[in-house]
């Protein structure tokens, strides 16, 4: 087996575990599983990047202060989806906050991207957004597995 193969698979085997454990632990674990959803993102982009120590030194702080940033920015723009109950006024405004948001989104962007350029090779700058995506993509399909693993194991134990 590669080594990226073996890490590859140590880290699936990790997201599984989280996973699991969040499922059997229940809500009052959500700091700690989000704790280790974000430690597996970590080793996740760091492997596909293929950050050397030195680019991760230096990436990781930039990474996250842009990441609470967007948060910022999203939790200034708590954006409603009931269009149906409002007023004709009030859509327009929730029209115009999300454009206002996703301008800023992207602002905040085209800045940090420049900023990573100076600390990485543009290649690697260019495959985050594709590599932030796979993480969610595997993220999701590994929950998804996992909860129809449980259903799967709720219904044969009703009809055994």
């Amino acid at each position: 087996m590669t080594m990226k193969k073996w890490i590859s698979t140590l880290w699936l085997l990790c997201l599984l575990g989280v996973v699991v454990h969040a499922q059997r632990e229940g809500l009052p674990q959500q700091g700690r599983i989000a704790e280790r959803v974000e430690a597996m993102k970590v080793a996740f982009i760091t492997q596909r990047l293929s950050l050397t120590t030195q680019e991760a030194q230096l990436f990781w702080p930039l990474y996250n202060e842009y990441e609470a940033e967007q948060s910022k920015i999203r939790q200034r723009y708590r954006l409603s989806d009931n269009f149906a109950g409002m007023t004709d006024a009030e859509a327009e405004k929730a029209l115009d906050d999300a454009l206002e948001m996703e301008q800023q989104l992207l602002n905040l962007k085209r800045d940090y991207t420049q900023r990573m350029r100076k600390i990485l090779p543009v290649r690697k700058v260019a495959m985050l957004n594709r590599v932030e995506r796979e993480f969610r993509e595997e993220l999701v399909k590994q929950i998804r597995e996992m909860q129809m693993n449980r259903q799967q194991r709720r219904f044969n134990g009703r009809n055994d």
